[in-house]
């Protein structure tokens, strides 16, 4: 019988790539008060509403937004898949700052442009994240 070869599986990283449900900002109330009390960020692509506030939950929401003018319902939703990507493969920006924040964040992405490339789209991705972490980071500073 012939031997059995080594595998070249290797261990997964620390870093986990996943979006999970739970972490998708739904619902109508949710949204509304979003656009109420939120702060924005634009970059040439994506647009952020954002808002911040203390509690003891620590709940993290992100919702993804592909308004009418971007073209027909095909069309918006690849670009909602473009933004889903982007910050699936970048949260690791915010999540490691959400660790040791007290309170509540949510955020919209909203798309500008009806023709998005990926490199784009992650540029830009990339770019809010950072805006946001040291906003958190400022707001956590003034807290101690």
């Amino acid at each position: 019988m012939r031997e059995k070869e080594p595998s070249n599986f290797t261990a997964p990283s620390p870093r986990r790539f996943t979006l999970p449900k739970s972490h998708i900002l739904r619902g109508r109330r949710n949204f509304q008060e979003l656009f109420k009390s939120a702060k924005f960020i634009n970059t040439p692509t994506i647009s952020a509403r954002f808002a911040i506030s203390p509690s003891s939950q620590g709940d993290f929401k992100v919702g993804f937004i592909s308004p009418k003018k971007i073209g027909t319902a095909v069309h918006r939703n690849n670009y909602k898949r473009l933004l889903r990507e982007a910050y699936r493969l970048n949260k690791h920006i915010l999540s490691e700052v959400m660790l040791t924040f007290e309170g509540s964040l949510h955020i919209a992405f909203i798309a500008r442009h009806t023709k998005p490339e990926y490199h784009a789209v992650e540029n830009d991705m990339v770019t809010l994240l950072e805006d946001l972490r040291s906003r958190i980071l400022s707001i956590n500073s003034e807290e101690l």
